[in-house]
């Protein structure tokens, strides 16, 4: 196994999982995504070969986002990569031991087209309201 991270997987399929570069997605009911992770302390070459094989997941499954919990991994770090529909620009990027701070969302019923889909829970959707502006620090 190279990745480091071996020790932080917890998901039955982890042993098979390092070899390849798609990861196979863990899905809900796995203690690794029901808690707080770990914070990641070491940057190396493990951490970027993670980083890349979780984006390419998440690009496979196909997704818009990508936790390492969600791949079986015990590590406080996610991917993302979107496409604003209204100006054609791409957003992509990682984060690392991520604080978020967001502001309130507003009170009000929640429309069909604010749903959204979750890797780890496949095939259902969920009404989701995004705050109107946040930090990811």
């Amino acid at each position: 196994m190279d990745y480091h991270y071996s020790s932080l997987c917890e998901t039955s399929i982890c042993e098979r999982m390092f070899p390849m570069a798609i990861l196979p997605i863990t899905i809900t009911g796995e203690p690794v995504l029901h808690r707080v992770n770990k914070s990641i302390e070491v940057f190396d070459e493990n951490l970027v070969r993670l980083v890349d094989d979780m984006f390419e997941t998440m690009y496979e499954a196909p997704g818009v986002g990508l936790a390492a919990p969600q791949v079986g991994i015990d590590a406080r770090l996610f991917v993302y990569a979107w496409e604003d529909e209204e100006t054609g620009e791409e957003y992509k990027g990682v984060a690392v031991n991520p604080e978020l701070y967001i502001t309130p969302t507003p009170i009000a019923k929640l429309k069909e087209e604010e749903s959204e889909g979750c890797l780890s829970v496949p095939g259902y959707y969920f009404p989701t309201r995004r705050a109107e502006k946040a930090i990811l620090r």
